[in-house]
């Protein structure tokens, strides 16, 4: 018999139960974690199940998943809209190709953004992150440097009334400077 996740922001029997997520999905509602696995484990799974315990624990909060690419972060928007019981206007999705008169002023619960994307609206004061409860880092092996990756999450530290961060990747990179870099 199978087992689903079962959370009140999930639709029922959507996401298949695997022990090993459970008990990183515990972890990384601890605290601010880098998440390693390789593709096909359920990064996203994960992620989903934080993003809903996250908005479960702060009903008026906003999750940002972020993606480096506009097909990744669209991916990350159906995935998410697929999982979780909650209205269309809950959920939005922020690449360049959305024009910016349309990004200020969000109502969305769920944000998903490229990183341009989000930086550009953030040094245009179109978005705030006082409200981030959560704020997903996919392929987070390249928050290194002057990656937009590394502005958000300080800027996300330093603005947030309740910051949470979970870094996903599959690959955090060949030596422990750089996964310490990534870390970091």
């Amino acid at each position: 018999m199978q087992r689903y996740f079962s959370h009140p922001l999930l639709k029922p029997e959507k996401l298949e139960y695997r022990e090993y997520q459970a008990k990183i999905w515990e972890t990384c509602l601890k605290g601010n974690c880098l998440v390693v696995l390789p593709t096909g484990l359920g990064k996203t799974v994960i992620a989903i199940l934080t993003a809903a315990e996250r908005l479960r624990l702060h009903p008026e909060g906003r999750i940002i998943v972020l993606a480096p690419s506009r097909p990744l972060a669209h991916q990350h928007y159906q995935k998410f809209k697929e999982a979780f019981n909650l209205p269309e206007e809950n959920f939005t999705l922020l690449t360049g190709e959305t024009p910016p008169a349309k990004r200020g002023n969000l109502k969305a619960r769920l944000v998903f953004a490229t990183p341009q994307a989000l930086e550009n609206d953030l040094l245009a004061g179109r978005i705030s992150l006082e409200n981030v409860v959560l704020m997903v880092f996919d392929e987070a092996h390249r928050a290194v440097g002057n990656h937009p990756y590394v502005f958000l999450a300080e800027e996300y530290l330093r603005r947030s009334r309740s910051p949470l961060i979970l870094a996903l990747t599959a690959s955090p990179g060949s030596g422990k400077e750089h996964i310490e870099a990534v870390k970091r």
